[in-house]
């Protein structure tokens, strides 16, 4: 039954890995793109993810200078079913969770206040994650999450 069990754990996370081999291997700052002239990171099999210089102009528009430095992109937004359906969160840290609630919740505050204000990670949903999507299509990857249970 164990080794069943290691079977099926094994099995997958070979298919998560595979199910997002179109992730990020490296992403880089909203400031460091800004200076690129073909803004691009690589793939975590070995492909390029491009992304669209207006739009980040645009999103840099949207957020604080200071946080330039800490945004990193491509977002990565994760797929949750464990959440409900149509639930995402952001693989990243409280400084992409905090853009994203600029662009998507319209959250007005400072990043202090924001992280005063945090009760975990942020949940988007999908029709929020359809605007993001129609906004910032080359600044956006999906990836799909597995629930902490099923990690383990």
């Amino acid at each position: 039954m164990e080794d069943r069990e290691r079977l099926a754990d094994t099995m997958l996370r070979d298919e998560m890995r595979r199910l997002n081999a179109h992730l990020p291997k490296k992403r880089q700052t909203v400031r460091e793109l800004l200076s690129q002239e073909s803004p691009s990171v690589p793939t975590v099999d070995g492909n390029r993810i491009v992304m669209k210089m207006a739009e980040i102009e645009e999103l840099s528009r949207l957020l604080p200078e200071a946080i330039w430095d800490r945004v990193k992109l491509p977002l990565v937004v994760l797929r949750r079913t464990e959440l409900g359906a149509g639930a995402f969160t952001l693989l990243g840290d409280s400084n992409e969770e905090y853009a994203l609630s600029i662009v998507l919740k319209g959250f007005a505050g400072t990043l202090d206040e924001f992280k005063r204000a945090g009760k975990g990670p942020v949940v988007f949903y999908k029709p929020e994650i359809s605007e993001l999507l129609r906004r910032f299509h080359s600044l956006i990857v999906i990836g799909f999450g597995v629930s902490q249970d099923l990690a383990k």
